[in-house]
């Protein structure tokens, strides 16, 4: 793979840490031109950015670790020299983000679903471009396989499922999808409450949608390997339903309905029958 962008004597560019670079300016300056839209202060604004960048690269990194203990075991070193020893967490990422913005809000009294409607457009080149980086610095590869879409990773002599490219690809297919709807969400008639926290719960639960599948591509310890898959679909239907219930409907409701729809065609057999 590419590794290495460009080097040139005592200077090396890693294409992780490159893309990284780029990713965290790309949600930095989005996520700071809709806050500052928002009404809300920039110094607070910029705060903010900071500490999600910072709280998102030490949850992805040590999810990472925990992942792959055997390869990094108590050797802090290899903990945080992330260039010669790649990889993080793409689930670290997101709670470190959820975290940072949930305490920032709560401090701040910002609204907390209007504020992750905004940076999800800033979140998601962000996520996209780590993917790309550590598809080509070799971290994002999955189990071996003899499928048409297989790739040599750096090291192996059998290919992989580039699950990490998988990823980048649906990524921006989701980020696209969001960008397009983005001004007409709020005029759908089956939006029964259009209140903030659409863009944000769309990202989330596609996001995890499009996980699950991919999680059984990967390549991990077989106790991690369910525990993930696992807590993916747990994720996928309690968001789904905390969705549902944020757009205005209710779950007991939609019961309460087919109990009532299937009484209704009893009694209408019932009829026919006599």
């Amino acid at each position: 793979m590419l590794s290495i962008i460009l080097s040139s004597g005592p200077v090396t560019l890693y294409s992780l840490g490159f893309l990284m670079a780029i990713g965290a300016f790309l949600l930095s300056f989005i996520s700071w031109r809709r806050l500052r839209e928002l009404g809300l202060e920039e110094e607070k604004v910029l705060d903010f950015i900071i500490i999600t960048l910072l709280f998102g690269f030490f949850f992805a990194r040590l999810l990472f670790v925990l992942e792959h203990f055997n390869k990094f075991g108590l050797s802090f070193l290899r903990w945080f020299l992330f260039v010669r020893y790649p990889g993080f967490s793409f689930w670290g990422w997101i709670l470190g983000f959820f975290l940072s913005l949930n305490w920032f809000a709560r401090k701040e009294k910002w609204n907390l679903f209007r504020v992750a409607d905004e940076i999800t457009f800033g979140a998601l080149p962000f996520l996209i471009l780590i993917q790309l980086g550590q598809f080509l610095d070799g971290s994002g590869f999955g189990r071996f396989t003899n499928m048409p879409w297989g790739i040599y990773s750096p090291g192996s002599l059998l290919k992989r499922h580039p699950v990490s490219l998988f990823m980048a690809i649906l990524l921006f297919l989701i980020w696209s999808l969001l960008i397009k709807t983005e001004r007409h969400w709020r005029t759908w008639n089956w939006l029964k409450n259009r209140e903030s926290g659409f863009v944000s719960l769309i990202a989330l639960i596609l996001t995890f949608l499009v996980s699950i599948p991919l999680a059984f591509l990967g390549d991990s310890k077989v106790y991690f390997y369910w525990l993930k898959i696992g807590l993916m679909v747990v994720f996928f239907i309690l968001t789904t339903t905390f969705f549902y219930g944020r757009v205005g409907h209710s779950l007991k409701k939609l019961f309460i309905k087919k109990d009532e729809q299937n009484e209704e065609k009893q009694e209408e057999k019932q009829e026919e029958n006599k």
